[in-house]
């Protein structure tokens, strides 16, 4: 036999699931209205970081590492502070060094301020290559570098200034595009 206890027990248990059954089941989304007003867009900020990006093989192409990025989630726009990217393209790493860098909107574009540096270790393509200036715009789909501004640029014991230039790291070609001044070292 049940004691009187034990049945109120049994009873207000059974009411309990039923209630949590109840307030736990699902509910029907599509009337749901959304929350207005709601910015699922962050600002955002990231301290000593890498990204990475890689090739349809699946081999790095491209390495950036900095001390700091903020994006501005009002305008799409990243600023990073002093960028290192790491662009591999047939085997040959290009580095490219500045102050600070705007990353577009649609993430294609990337402006380098302040004393911007590439580099290009010696290859079977020539000598270690150094281009020096302060201002470049990277176009990540192209994987190509450009500046209008003035240019150093030396290789092994060769030295050229010009205004403005473009690099193609495809295919590891360079254009000085106006005033080349040239100063070749004699062996």
């Amino acid at each position: 036999m049940i004691l009187r206890k034990t049945q109120m027990g049994i009873m207000v248990l059974t009411v309990l699931v039923a209630a949590s059954y109840w307030a736990s089941r699902d509910q029907d989304d599509s009337k749901r209205e959304p929350i207005r007003g709601l910015n699922t867009q962050l600002d955002y900020a990231l301290q000593d970081f890498e990204y990475q990006l890689y090739d349809l093989e699946g081999l790095p192409s491209v390495r950036l590492t900095a001390p700091g990025l903020s994006s501005h989630a009002a305008t799409g726009i990243s600023e990073i502070s002093h960028p290192v990217f790491n662009f591999i393209e047939g085997g040959i790493s290009w580095e490219i060094v500045a102050e600070s860098a705007t990353v577009t909107p649609d993430r294609e574009h990337i402006f380098l301020n302040g004393d911007v540096r590439i580099r290009r270790p010696a290859s079977d393509l020539g000598g270690l290559l150094r281009l020096s200036t302060s201002e470049l715009t990277i176009d990540l789909g192209q994987k190509v570098v450009s500046s209008d501004r003035p240019v150093t640029l030396t290789e092994g014991n060769d030295f050229m200034e010009a205004v403005g230039f473009r690099v193609n790291m495809m295919n590891n070609r360079f254009q000085l595009l106006n005033q080349v001044k040239l100063t070749y070292a004699v062996n």
